[in-house]
């Protein structure tokens, strides 16, 4: 059905219906991220698949963009007409700008080197933390049906207790 989707897409695309095309192309990724989880036997198909994904991803990306372009010159006009419209817009920018960049700081992005050795102590919140955590993406055959595994784990405590040390392991 994805193979079926992506070449409906790649049609309409060639047939400047970009919207349509643009539809075809997410509903098509979106299935073959569900192949790639499920149902790809070799590493080798997962990723030629990864690789197509990549191609019809970064396609409905410029479609969207081409698309949103080609409607918003008419939308300008209107936004200027109205001054609370345009400021809020502004406004709306700037806080999510400022969220952005708060979040930012509070995301680790590169790969901490810290050990499940170096935190001492603390071995039932290690074991906590190996269930929700480190099983379910090791072994998902286990969490199936109503055995789901926890969503989060809050750790709670006085400062210096090591909390976001483990967290990093």
């Amino acid at each position: 059905k994805a193979i079926d989707l992506a070449s409906k897409a790649s049609e309409e695309d060639k047939a400047k219906n970009y919207e349509e095309a643009l539809k075809c192309y997410q509903h098509a990724i979106q299935y073959f991220l569900h192949v790639i989880k499920y149902e790809a036997q070799g590493e080798r198909a997962k990723q030629s698949i990864r690789a197509k994904c990549a191609d019809y991803l970064n396609r409905a990306e410029q479609l969207k963009e081409y698309l949103r372009n080609k409607k918003s010159p008419p939308a300008k006009p209107v936004k200027e007409s109205a001054d609370k419209g345009g400021e809020s817009d502004e406004e709306e920018d700037q806080e999510k700008k400022k969220f952005k960049n708060q979040l930012s700081g509070a995301i680790v992005m590169e790969k901490p080197n810290v050990k499940w050795n170096d935190v001492a102590g603390l071995e039932g919140a290690k074991e906590a933390l190996k269930e929700a955590v480190i099983l379910p993406i090791k072994f998902p055959q286990l969490f199936t049906g109503k055995r789901t595994p926890w969503r989060g784990i809050l750790l709670f405590g006085p400062p210096g207790t090591g909390k976001s040390y483990l967290a990093k392991a």
